[in-house]
């Protein structure tokens, strides 16, 4: 007898701009499936679902949506892999649905890794150590000229270490300082910094905060709402040292720091006022601390595994996935490799050691 699943399966392979068709019932070759998968599939993935190698993901138990519409993405250029794109390009509609159709028959997978790690970002503190001395402690800043990092944006704090290390930002202290922190070292040390929440200040001794406030509204495009960054790239303003900032916008009116001509017109005295009302703003921690693996997961797990179950049938499991593909696949996604502009803006806060805490997390998990 024929091996078939019948069953309702919405395809969503229209253009967004599309009107949503509505689901079709559609009938399932589970022989054909495996027919298929073994001449062409099995050598990467096996017959039983699980990749080949760490880099290759797992198929077996996954939605036949989400397996459905990765296919068509790769038989359509809209994911980039030669061999997957060669593979689907002569693929009709009841091969890709019978071939998902088979890997989402398949049985749970076994995790290959039996425990998960946890990160523990109170690691940075003992590299953070290095730049207290100055900063101050937690990186609030009681140094006139000095800024704080307590709250800032993780990844900011990250490429700007980065441009120290590397000599980019000329500043041979700061080089030397970091020069034996490896990359991890550095993650860490941000992240602790950032999930500091910085001390709120009294009114310098210049500029008026109140009339400063209208002088801000071309800063908070990219700096935020009174000065509290949402993007991973930009710094937070609020609550800043005002000596610095003052030193800061002067530098960057002066063309000493490159941005454009973002204060190229602004006087000694509305710099004064911008300062004085950015250090007197409440700031907030840019990130939250955390240390456990099921704590990062939350956020994944509104999708991936809602407290419901009842999981979007074109969302994949992440459970007992490939470590080393979930690694790559959510560095694609945090460069934008990958179009997804909700992982991509997810991601873009991740640091390495996060993905290697979360790919250990699923990997580790049973489907």
């Amino acid at each position: 007898m024929k091996n078939t699943l019948y069953g309702v399966v919405a395809i969503t392979l229209l253009a967004a701009c599309a009107k949503e068709p509505e689901p079709a019932e559609v009938t399932i070759d589970l022989d054909a499936g495996k027919a298929i998968a073994e001449a062409d599939c099995s050598g990467c993935h096996g017959l039983d679902g699980r990749g080949d190698t760490s880099e290759i993901p797992n198929l077996a138990a996954q939605p036949v949506e989400y397996l459905s519409k990765a296919m068509h993405a790769y038989r359509d250029g809209q994911r980039h892999h030669a061999a997957l794109q060669d593979m689907t390009s002569e693929m009709s509609e009841a091969d890709i649905l019978n071939i998902a159709g088979y890997y989402a028959s398949q049985p749970p997978l076994k995790p290959r890794l039996e425990t998960a790690t946890t990160t523990t970002y109170n690691e940075g503190a003992t590299f953070a150590a290095v730049c207290e001395e100055c900063h101050g402690e937690h990186g609030i800043s009681t140094t006139q000229g000095t800024p704080n990092l307590a709250g800032q944006q993780p990844i900011y704090l990250i490429v700007s270490m980065q441009e120290y290390k590397n000599g980019n930002r000329g500043h041979k202290e700061k080089e030397e300082m970091l020069s034996g922190l490896e990359q991890v070292d550095i993650e860490k040390m941000a992240m602790y910094f950032a999930s500091q929440t910085p001390s709120v200040r009294p009114a310098p001794s210049f500029g008026d905060p109140q009339a400063g406030e209208p002088l801000t509204a071309g800063c908070g495009e990219c700096h935020g709402a009174r000065g509290v960054s949402n993007d991973p790239l930009v710094p937070s303003l609020a609550a800043q040292e005002p000596d610095y900032l003052v030193a800061s916008i002067q530098a960057y009116r002066s063309h000493e720091r490159s941005h454009e001509d973002m204060v190229a017109r602004i006087s000694d005295e509305e710099i004064e006022h911008i300062a004085a009302f950015y250090s007197v703003q409440k700031a907030e921690a840019a990130y939250e601390q955390q240390s456990s693996a099921q704590q990062l997961a939350v956020k994944c797990n509104r999708c991936h595994r809602p407290a419901s179950g009842k999981r979007k049938l074109n969302v994949p499991s992440l459970n007992g996935q490939s470590h080393d593909y979930l690694v790559k696949a959510m560095k694609e996604y945090r460069r934008e490799g990958r179009d997804n502009s909700m992982m991509h803006k997810m991601s873009v806060r991740y640091s390495d050691e996060m993905i290697e805490t979360l790919a250990t997390y699923y990997a580790s998990q049973s489907n």
